[in-house]
């Protein structure tokens, strides 16, 4: 069956890749108060950290609003967090808030395991471009050539281009099935060969578009990779990625293991949904490893991060990788479309205010995470959450992070804000239908801001900028209205895409 999207804690469900790939809004310069992140303890910046949480907008001419992590966890329903942080090309601290279980009341700690979920895509990467580097495989090569337990069929859109490693690894090799859902713990998992024959609870792993026209995420290409890789070494997955990247990089409680031992069962979080109730089976298991599979912390997040660092300003001479392959895996890779240009091999390389970033997002049923690494100032952060409104969550500890250490991007931004009038709320409250029929989208009147609920489910707020732009605070998203020539309003397009008619 095709998966589709989760719901977001956005207005008009943001687009999924903003997260995956860690896109930060613009910033708009200094934060108002901002310390530099060269002075002061740990502990203090620490405490800065957890009182700081920032909005992604704020009002202009108004006081920047801090808030608890406390609080915040609340607001999105969100058990456990926990943070890592890089600073001068160093882990200098790591902790955690909230709980990795309800019902048994375990804390989390620096040591507590999470789904990295598509962080698990990038740290793949790496062991993949290894085998490239020792002639083992491709980049540019037919995957069929080094594919020997299954083959990808040929199709109309491969008459005169193929897919390759280095389409599978951008996302531009045109293939099909964008996540993976995995399956309650305890419940049969399929082999890789069938999960790219459909065989399992997604579709089958083909070629829809013709190689490197375009760009579609895909985590069935590194479900393709995933068997390459196992097919050239002989190796089990899992194996191979922790003698070839895990180890060396000094993650040692990381694992690809996929269902996840029993002996490492005490050290995991337990993933939660928005509603806060526990996922089935506490968490899903995900045969799709290089994809969703990987277990790890954001200690060890950012331990990868100094190690990669290393590699690029040559303190670390005998890496998981040599920079040469390092520096392509970090260029961006494709044509013209800007979602090309905001990846490079395996990594995400998001337009942070000109400060070269790489990164990841990771969204897994009941656990969220968000992994940054600023390449020049070598600063870096690992947030990892087990609720599924936990990119939220990561998204304000970002900006509190990058306030704190004062860095050159994720900082929170300002924008006008407009008083509105009831004139105008009262224009614009009442339901309004997705695209496609959907949903319903419902507007309700505030003291100066709407309210929005997604099927009666209350999904944020938006400010209003002018008559006609529209801004929820806490994510950034943008809501424009159409109107005729009257003055009716007609439509409601958002940021992310949606377009949304009045019933």
């Amino acid at each position: 069956m095709t998966v589709t999207a989760p719901e977001r804690r956005s207005p008009f469900r943001r687009a999924l890749l903003a997260t995956l790939l860690a896109i930060p809004l613009p910033s708009c310069g200094e934060a108002d108060g901002a310390a530099t992140g060269r002075d002061g303890d740990p502990d203090d910046r620490i405490a800065r950290v957890e009182q700081g949480l920032r909005l992604a907008v704020e009002a202009e001419g108004t006081d920047p609003l801090r808030m608890s992590m406390e609080e915040r966890m609340e607001r999105w329903n969100v058990p456990g967090v926990a943070v890592a942080v890089v600073e001068q090309g160093r882990v200098v601290w790591a902790r955690g808030w909230g709980l990795a279980d309800l019902e048994a009341g375990t804390p989390v700690t620096s040591g507590t395991l999470f789904q990295a979920a598509s962080i698990s895509k990038p740290v793949a990467a790496l062991a993949a471009m290894q085998l490239v580097q020792e002639g083992a495989l491709d980049l540019d090569a037919p995957v069929n050539e080094a594919l020997t337990s299954w083959s990808l069929p040929d199709n109309e859109f491969t008459e005169d281009s193929s897919a390759t490693l280095r389409g599978l690894l951008s996302h531009s090799a045109g293939l099909t099935v964008w996540g993976f859902p995995g399956y309650a713990r305890g419940e049969p998992v399929p082999s890789n060969a069938e999960v790219l024959e459909g065989e399992g609870n997604t579709d089958a792993v083909r070629v829809y578009k013709v190689p490197g026209t375009s760009w579609q995420y895909s985590g069935g290409g590194y479900t393709v990779m995933e068997q390459m890789m196992e097919d050239v070494t002989g190796q089990p997955f899992d194996a191979l990625m922790a003698t070839r990247v895990l180890a060396p990089a000094g993650m040692e409680r990381s694992t690809y293991a996929q269902p996840l031992p029993d002996a490492r069962w005490a050290d995991a979080a337990r993933g939660h949904r928005a509603n806060g109730d526990e996922v089935s089976g506490e968490w899903h298991t995900y045969p799709e490893q290089a994809a969703a599979g990987l277990w790890t912390t954001p200690e060890e997040l950012a331990r990868l991060s100094v190690h990669l660092l290393g590699i690029l300003d040559g303190s670390v001479e005998d890496g998981v990788l040599d920079r040469a392959t390092l520096e392509e895996m970090l260029t961006p890779h494709g044509g013209g479309e800007e979602r090309y240009r905001r990846h490079g091999l395996g990594f995400g390389l998001p337009d942070a205010d000109g400060v070269r970033v790489f990164s990841h997002g990771g969204s897994n049923e009941g656990f969220k995470a968000m992994w940054i690494t600023l390449r020049d100032s070598q600063q870096g952060v690992a947030v990892m959450t087990n609720g599924d409104q936990g990119s939220a969550l990561a998204g304000e500890v970002v900006r509190a992070v990058a306030d704190v250490y004062d860095w050159p991007a994720y900082r929170s931004r300002s924008r006008p804000r407009m008083a509105a009038d009831d004139a105008l709320l009262t224009e614009l409250a009442g339901e309004y239908e997705m695209e496609d029929q959907r949903g319903l989208v419902q507007l309700r009147a505030l003291d100066n801001a709407l309210a929005v609920s997604v099927a009666g489910v209350p999904r944020g707020t938006l400010w209003a900028e002018s008559a006609d732009v529209w801004y929820d605070p806490e994510d950034g998203s943008e809501v424009r209205v159409e109107r005729d020539a009257s003055g009716r309003v007609t439509a409601l397009e958002a940021s992310s895409g949606l377009r949304l008619t009045p019933r």
